[in-house]
Order: structure tokens, then C-alpha cells, then sequence
């Protein structure tokens, strides 16, 4: 398994910004790709849902894990 890089190509296939447990905090630090860097527990409130399961992102690297935005990276999991 490889880690999950933050790049053009993974942002754009990236749906953390239209997860329900998205929070302005995060939009404000411009984050996303969680399953790659895991920068969003300062900014998480209440996870409300998990949507990590039906992203493109974290399966095309291998990764099955979800709530990045919780629990961190995908191989930080």
C-alpha cells in the first residue's frame, strides 16, 4: 500500500468538502484530502456522517479505512 498523495489529481476527486460532517473551519484551511493527510481533527465538531466509503480517493490506493476527518490519515489508521 502506498500513501495517498495531496495533489491536483486527488483533489478533484476528493468529496470530504461535501461530506455532512464538513465544518467552515475546515473550508477556511482550504482542507480536504484527509484520507492523505489526516488535517482535520483540530476542525471536527461532531462527525455527523462518514462518506469516506464512497470516495475514489482512498480505494484507488488500496485504503478501505474511513472517518479521516476523525481518526486521521489512511495509513496513519
Amino acid at each position: 500500500m502506498s500513501k495517498i498523495p495531496k495533489n491536483e489529481e486527488t483533489m478533484l476527486k476528493c468529496i470530504c468538502s461535501s461530506c455532512s460532517s464538513y465544518t467552515k473551519c475546515m473550508e477556511e484551511g482550504t482542507l480536504g484530502v484527509f484520507c492523505s493527510v489526516g488535517d482535520a481533527r483540530d476542525c471536527l465538531k461532531d462527525v455527523v456522517n462518514c462518506d469516506c466509503s464512497e470516495c475514489s480517493v482512498p480505494s484507488s490506493y488500496g485504503f478501505s479505512s474511513s472517518f479521516h476527518c476523525r481518526d486521521g490519515s489512511a495509513d496513519q489508521q
